[in-house]
């Protein structure tokens, strides 16, 4: 059941692995795969999705067009080839719109483009747009002052999630075949989750950051200076990362975005060590969510593997990060919103002005202990090759952010309490559905690596699919 999830919450479209072979063999066109995607995003369903805060088609179909007359030219064509893709637009891509979802940069273009991106696009994939999410990337679900809410294409009575609930939902409906996002606390994790596809975080350091938005000093990319990316928090823990309709997609769009070279990882020690918990350590889960979790573990010992349960994986990891996420000075956006202060929400400009509140002392402190709280963590990882913990305590909150937890009703940042503990790892992790809820809705494992372990991650991800395709 688990395996083969994934494939079924996404049957009804071809991964991008399969659409680049296609096209890479002329078995079809870039141009026939790019208007089947244009022609689901002006579809009535399409539009009243809401995903795109920008879209390039035109560009794309002359991208499309001088990829087939390449193939037809006897041409090479790269790993990605007439792959439609899409970005969340707090990255930029020169001469496309670079807004972070608010009214205060809706006319602001960029005039770089994130190395990340550029790679993709060297690969032959065509990028069709910029997708919404909450202003500044602020927020577990997508709703945005520029363009409103988005909708989640499989189960409209939840939220796509947040912050790349635009990418999460293109990728789902048949438009997009990677989106490429941004992950802080579970931006990435999460909305692939809510839409039942897969995500990938890497590990601090493993793809460029530059090209995020706001850059150092508030800088949008409008001025043809790459954005560097922060030296706060943020800027150390946030990651561009590839969502997917499979695991393998992950590690094509991994190794391209990455600029490594499409080896296999080296094979880890068999049998492998497992650790595993449901969450309970940072706040209330669902029953079912504890339920999916050991039958997952059962599946894996029965396979010959060590799955050992640890209640307190990662557990000093949440608090931490939630009080250096609340002290830690968010000078870049500070610097961005100046003089612009009335076209910013007004929550999102409290958030900002608190950032700058607490003392130096204050700030450091809360350093000193996410770093104590990241090494422990870290060495418990080490002494395994994987972890796994549940992308949140129960499925797809609501579209207002609410999630009822066993009686309990949560909402906002304390749902993603694992995802937000991952996150100060700094290690690689991959998302992908493993089970149902009561509603039907996807409930997500996020599969740990130690640092430097993507190829890992996403082998044992695959491994994961195996096993539960396998009726044994």
């Amino acid at each position: 059941m688990i395996g083969s999830l994934l494939a079924q919450l996404n049957s009804g479209f071809p991964d991008a692995t399969a659409i680049s072979d296609a096209v890479r063999t002329g078995r079809t066109s870039a141009v026939a795969v790019l208007a089947e995607a244009r022609a689901r995003a002006s579809s009535g369903q399409g539009q009243d999705l809401n995903a795109f805060i920008s879209e390039d088609w035109d560009n794309a179909e002359l991208a499309a067009a001088a990829l087939d007359a390449r193939r037809a030219a006897g041409g090479t064509l790269g790993a990605l080839a007439g792959i439609p893709f899409s970005v969340k637009d707090v990255i930029a891509v020169a001469g496309l719109p670079v807004t972070a979802a608010s009214k205060a940069f809706a006319t602001t273009r960029a005039n770089t483009t994130a190395p990340s991106v550029q790679r993709l696009l060297d690969a032959d994939a065509i990028l069709v747009g910029k997708t919404n999410c909450p202003e500044f990337a602020f927020g577990m679900t997508c709703e945005s002052p520029l363009l409103g809410k988005t909708e989640n294409p499989r189960y409209p009575e939840a939220t796509p999630g947040g912050s790349s609930g635009g990418e999460a939902a293109s990728v789902a409906a048949g438009i997009s075949a990677l989106g490429v996002g941004t992950d802080f606390g579970g931006s990435l994790r999460w909305p692939a989750q809510c839409v039942g596809i897969a995500a990938l975080r890497p590990g601090i350091g493993t793809l460029p950051g530059e090209g995020q938005v706001p850059g150092l000093g508030g800088n949008f990319g409008d001025n043809g200076v790459l954005p560097a990316v922060s030296p706060g928090m943020q800027g150390s823990f946030q990651t561009v990362g590839p969502l997917a309709r499979s695991v393998r997609d992950l590690r094509a769009a991994y190794t391209v975005m990455a600029g490594a070279p499409g080896e296999p990882p080296v094979p880890m020690q068999q049998p492998l060590r497992v650790l595993w918990s449901d969450g309970r350590v940072f706040g209330p889960v669902r029953a079912e969510v504890t339920e999916v979790m050991a039958r997952l573990a059962a599946a894996i010992a029965a396979a010959g593997h060590l799955a050992l349960e640890q209640p307190d994986l990662f557990a000093d990891c949440l608090p931490t990060y939630n009080r250096l996420r609340e002290l830690d000075p968010m000078v870049d956006h500070a610097a961005a919103v100046a003089g612009r202060e009335d076209a910013i929400s007004v929550a999102n400009l409290q958030t900002i002005e608190n950032s700058l509140a607490a003392s130096p002392g204050e700030t450091a402190r809360a350093r000193v202990a996410a770093e104590a709280a990241r090494s422990a963590a870290i060495k418990q990882l080490k002494s395994a090759d994987i972890a796994l913990l549940p992308v949140a305590g129960g499925p797809a909150a609501r579209v207002d952010g609410t999630l009822e937890v066993d009686g309990e009703q949560l909402q906002g940042w304390e749902i993603m309490g694992p995802c937000r503990a991952v996150t100060l790892t700094g290690c690689p992790v991959v998302s992908l559905p493993v089970g149902l809820s009561t509603e039907g809705l996807p409930l997500s494992v996020q599969v740990v690596a130690p640092p430097g372990g993507e190829l890992n991650a996403l082998a044992f991800a695959e491994l994961l699919e195996q096993l539960a395709a396998d009726p044994g």
